[in-house]
């Protein structure tokens, strides 16, 4: 079809503007900065909570979990949340984040346009069978497939519409509705699965046509208002609709509060009295009308925006790079959980919470246990010590064994002599593709910053202060040195991010002094990994830039889009992808810069001495 080639050689460009280190160049839109600053937040909003004994739940046994999450190597968890009983009886955050900072979802939200169409359907705004083109009569005249004129709502619903038209194209296009609605089908809607982000997004658009409102200004007085869940973020397509399938911020505890809200099929406690926010048949419909998928090791499911979960008849809102709500009946149980991890819907975690939250898990009870201080004291010691990258781990002082309740000593904050050294000392680098922002991350938001010109370096007791030269401007990110991961914020393009950041500092097997940094990017899945070696006496340094979650892994991820919409385009990842795109987005993603040293009378980035970074509270569980 003349449309769908247009797209792929729109994606075409795309890859080749990659390959050339410029993929901003062929963005439809510019990056439009979020202009509210973010702000940590710790409260609960009504949210009530107990101890675990309390709600017939073994503290040792929820201690086991998250000593299961914190030493499995493949996934990188950043907060988890676990309710029983509709009380929350666990809450952890992996350093440097916090909970009290909204998390971007991915496939996760879509199960909220779950949520959203139901509340529609029961207001007769539409119904499951309606076909999607009558929602959209003035794009009729760009039909070019009498498949796509069959999908219906409930195809959107269960990912079974098989329209070609997917994410990787929608980075390319300014209208998505137009794309989509003129794109072709690989089947015939309803007869098989294939899972599609941009069906969820056209869900989205259904409800912003008949409501003449946004998905959030919708879902205000019917979801989040009642469930006392803060207004969230919620990104937009260039036409100005949410993105449906990505793009929610959510707090690890309203992702439990809305896993609670369908384990008590759609009903909400409020102050007021139990309000029924999403029909009760709506749920059961969502759990119940599922379809196969093409899982090849486990019996997935899909029903209307959400997943199968291997346990009982347990059911997850899940999405990429590892964010969970598992849904456990059969111990009356919510998880939620985010995390940075190279994943889709099963990772290791969902392995580890199926060992913890079987049918016939050893630590859950029918009644309330006695209380049990030592193994709660011990699962609050656990929790206090998470860190979401091994890496990050302080060196922990040895506590006291006599007397007993001295306090431990605190980490010495004195400055390395090795930092010494490095004091004051600036690089100007020659050109290349470094930027402070992960590669995954600016693709994802379209906000791609300039490259890094220089750095510099100053020390204070536990303290890394790294000046940052890009695009002519100055910034400086501080990090714990050796120490527990300093908490600040960012702004790249206009718009705010928090970070946490630590740097490691130690010699190479040539005795050239090397610093580590790691800057998380709390409310995302990424951290931005860089790696400084001093040599020549200290006259030069090499800069090498890497991420986590992995851009290898990203990258297989976008090759499997290409490769699930069609032939030709299957026929370019096959080709071009394989041959030249893999290494290139290795070596644009990995980048190696080279710097010399800044004599003291030229113009070097300011560091701490001359610009202090806004810190943002440095709130601890």
């Amino acid at each position: 079809m003349i449309v769908d080639l247009v797209s792929q050689m729109k994606t075409m460009n795309l890859m080749l503007s990659i390959l050339q280190g410029n993929p901003e160049r062929c963005m439809p839109y510019p990056f439009e900065p979020y202009r509210e600053k973010p702000l940590p937040d710790r409260s609960l909003y009504g949210l009530e909570t107990s101890t675990p004994e309390a709600q017939g739940v073994e503290s040792a046994w929820l201690n086991g979990f998250f000593t299961a999450l914190r030493d499995c190597q493949s996934i990188h968890v950043h907060s988890v949340a676990v309710m029983r009983h509709g009380k929350l009886i666990a809450e952890a955050s992996f350093k440097p984040y916090t909970a009290a900072f909204p998390h971007m979802q991915f496939s996760a939200a879509k199960s909220v346009v779950g949520m959203a169409v139901g509340m529609a359907v029961s207001e007769n705004r539409l119904s499951v069978t309606d076909k999607l083109v009558d929602f959209f009569p003035d794009e009729r005249s760009f039909f070019h497939n009498s498949h796509v004129s069959n999908v219906t709502i409930q195809n959107l619903l269960q990912m079974t519409a098989g329209v070609k038209y997917n994410e990787l194209f929608s980075v390319t296009d300014r209208d998505w509705v137009r794309g989509y609605l003129s794109s072709e089908c690989i089947f015939e809607p309803g007869s098989e699965f294939y899972y599609n982000s941009m069906n969820t997004y056209m869900l989205s658009a259904v409800l912003h046509r008949m409501t003449g409102i946004s998905l959030v200004d919708y879902l205000m007085p019917r979801l989040f208002t009642p469930m006392r869940i803060p207004r969230p973020r919620w990104e937009t397509c260039p036409m100005g609709i949410e993105k449906g399938g990505w793009g929610l911020y959510l707090r690890s505890v309203d992702m439990a509060k809305l896993g609670q809200l369908y384990l008590q099929q759609g009903l909400w406690h409020t102050a007021k009295g139990d309000r029924q926010l999403v029909p009760e048949q709506w749920v059961r419909d969502s759990i119940e009308k599922t379809v196969r998928t093409d899982g090849a090791s486990r019996d997935d499911r899909y029903g209307y925006q959400l997943w199968s979960f291997p346990v009982g008849h347990s059911y997850q809102y899940s999405g990429l790079f590892g964010q969970h709500v598992f849904i456990l009946p059969h111990l009356d149980a919510v998880v939620a959980m985010t995390s940075g991890s190279q994943t889709f819907v099963t990772d290791e975690a969902s392995t580890i919470t199926e060992k913890y939250f079987a049918k016939d898990a050893e630590g859950f009870h029918d009644e309330p246990l006695p209380n049990n201080l030592h193994a709660l004291r011990k699962l609050e010691d656990t929790l206090a010590h998470l860190y979401a990258v091994q890496q990050t781990i302080p060196p922990q002082p040895k506590k006291p064994i006599w007397p007993p309740f001295q306090p431990a000593p605190q980490l010495r904050r004195t400055v390395p002599p090795l930092a010494l050294s490095l004091e004051g000392k600036s690089y100007r680098l020659e050109s290349g593709y470094g930027t402070i922002m992960p590669q995954t991350l600016k693709a994802f938001i379209n906000n791609y910053p300039p490259t890094i010109e220089a750095f510099s370096f100053r020390f204070t007791p536990g303290m890394c202060h790294i000046g940052i030269r890009s695009g002519g401007e100055d910034t400086v990110l501080t990090a714990g040195l050796e120490n527990e991961p300093f908490r600040s914020e960012m702004t790249v393009n206009g718009e705010t991010y928090p970070v946490g950041c630590s740097v490691y500092l130690t010699t190479d097997e040539d005795d050239r002094p090397v610093l580590k940094l790691y800057a998380a990017f709390l409310q995302t899945p990424f951290t931005r990994v860089i790696k400084f070696v001093f040599y020549h006496d200290l006259q030069q340094l090499l800069v090498r830039f890497d991420e986590q979650p992995s851009i290898e892994e990203s990258c297989e991820m976008m090759f499997g889009l290409m490769s699930g919409a069609g032939a030709s385009q299957k026929h370019f990842a096959m080709t071009a992808a394989q041959e030249k795109m893999r290494p290139r987005l290795k070596q644009l993603s990995m980048p190696k810069m080279h710097g010399r040293l800044i004599k003291p009378e030229q113009e070097m980035p300011q560091t701490a001495e001359k610009k202090e970074p806004d810190k943002i509270a440095q709130t601890e569980e």
